[in-house]
């Protein structure tokens, strides 16, 4: 595989695409000086919204009131600037490894309310911890605001335990599914995890009052274990580490694990006590991260589909809400995980009407096709809301490509930088499609191929 390739390779996993402003830097650079550009976090900073920031007080105070329009239209409204704002980070901050992993730890601890100023605090734990300690991360994700409402911790009191986060913590988030822990463990940590809630701020608190301060017993251990101690129990274990490095290698390697690699990925991740960029530079800077096995290996996810075409095909989306409909038509919308259990991946993202609806999204953006869909009834995100019908009329598409921006993109070999091992066989059919057409016109048949979800 030549250099550019494997840059291109690099740039799809570790970041959302190619940029269209990156292609120089694709051809001339190497990997290794590539990805520590893509692994920076010189430039973090918390998402924040201007137009939407108030004290929590005021927030409950709306929240409080007989009359629930304003609060509702509030958490609306800035839910959809939050998505925005962060959609603007993955299509153009230099940091894209950050963003690519605060999406991953988005589905992973996966959290689904309407308290808006709930979502910001745990999407900007996402962010700042995405490239740092695991360790860091679950504790600040247990601690959120977010958390503990989704999962009825603010429920949880020592007269009668609530083991909805109990269970979630090892069964999703640190050990996966009947891994070391019995249904014992989960009734007695849901015990440790008493009186952990959020105080009138929104701020985390442990509420002495409703700690069960009993004996439990854990994992084989018994002890007068607080919250602190459960998830410090968890992280001892080497399982956990196992279990994080296989969802991170099938989330940026491939859907098919590599058993071997996982353990020694999870030892070396284990050994460094769970910093994360310590695994990241693991898989990266390693040769069998580039093999064919790798290459093409997985689906595009909804986010990773639409971000990447915004990428290398600039836009101006004069209705932003079109961009955001799409990735709710496929199933990925921020903010609204289907559930606990965050999204799926891989071929769980395909079937014949997405497929159908991928392959004609770009058509759709260049104004050559309208769109007219309806979400499926019974899909876990819309829940079958009728409302949620989308039009995209192609005579009133408010969407505009500059194409002209990119006019050394669509000079060049445009098979080898949308496609992710393009064939002989491939380009002449699509080549023979787009005779006496414009390279604009052969640039978006090629992004409406099969072809084109792999990365």
């Amino acid at each position: 595989m030549n250099n550019f390739l494997k840059n291109k390779h690099l740039a799809s996993r570790a970041g959302f695409g190619v940029h269209h402003n990156d292609i120089e830097k694709l051809k001339n650079s190497n990997q290794k000086k590539l990805y520590e550009e893509l692994k920076s976090i010189s430039n973090y900073k918390p998402i924040e919204i201007e137009a939407y920031k108030i004290s929590y007080a005021q927030y409950q105070d709306m929240a409080k009131s007989t009359d629930k329009k304003p609060v509702n239209l509030y958490n609306k409204n800035h839910n959809a600037a939050i998505g925005k704002a962060w959609q603007d980070l993955m299509i153009n901050s230099p940091d894209q490894l950050q963003e690519k992993m605060a999406l991953f730890w988005h589905g992973h601890f996966a959290t689904r309310i309407q308290q808006s100023m709930f979502n910001l605090e745990i999407i900007n734990i996402f962010r700042k911890n995405a490239l740092g300690s695991l360790r860091d991360l679950v504790f600040e994700v247990s601690k959120s605001s977010a958390m503990l409402n989704f999962l009825n911790n603010q429920q949880n009191k020592k007269a009668k335990a609530n083991e909805n986060f109990a269970r979630e913590l090892m069964e999703l988030f640190t050990l996966g599914r009947g891994n070391l822990y019995t249904e014992k463990d989960i009734k007695e940590s849901a015990r440790a995890f008493t009186g952990w809630s959020y105080d009138e701020n929104g701020e985390f608190r442990e509420n002495l009052k409703q700690h069960d301060s009993g004996e439990k017993e854990f994992l084989g251990k018994r002890g007068n274990f607080t919250g602190t101690d459960i998830i410090n129990m968890i992280l001892e274990k080497p399982e956990c580490a196992e279990f994080i490095t296989t969802k991170i290698y099938k989330y940026l390697v491939n859907e098919t694990p590599d058993e071997k690699l996982i353990k020694s990925l999870s030892q070396k991740f284990y050994e460094s006590d769970y910093q994360i960029l310590t695994l990241l530079d693991e898989i990266f800077l390693s040769n069998w991260f580039y093999s064919e096995t790798n290459i093409g290996a997985r689906v595009k996810s909804p986010i990773d589909l639409i971000i990447g075409i915004r990428r290398i095909m600039p836009m101006d989306t004069k209705d932003g809400n079109t961009i955001y409909n799409f990735e709710r038509l496929l199933g990925q919308q921020l903010l609204q995980p289907p559930n606990v259990a965050g999204w799926p991946s891989g071929t769980e993202w395909i079937d014949s009407s997405t497929l159908l609806l991928r392959m004609k999204i770009p058509s759709v953006m260049a104004g050559y096709k309208t769109l007219d869909v309806e979400p499926k009834p019974n899909d876990d995100v819309n829940m079958g809301r009728g409302e949620n019908k989308v039009v995209v009329n192609k005579n009133q598409n408010k969407i505009s490509i500059h194409w002209e921006s990119i006019t050394n993109i669509l000079e060049g070999d445009l098979f080898s930088l949308l496609l992710p091992n393009p064939t002989e066989k491939l380009r002449n059919m699509i080549n023979e499609f787009n005779t006496d057409k414009s390279k604009q016109h052969l640039m978006i048949s090629i992004m409406s191929t099969p072809e084109y979800q792999l990365c």
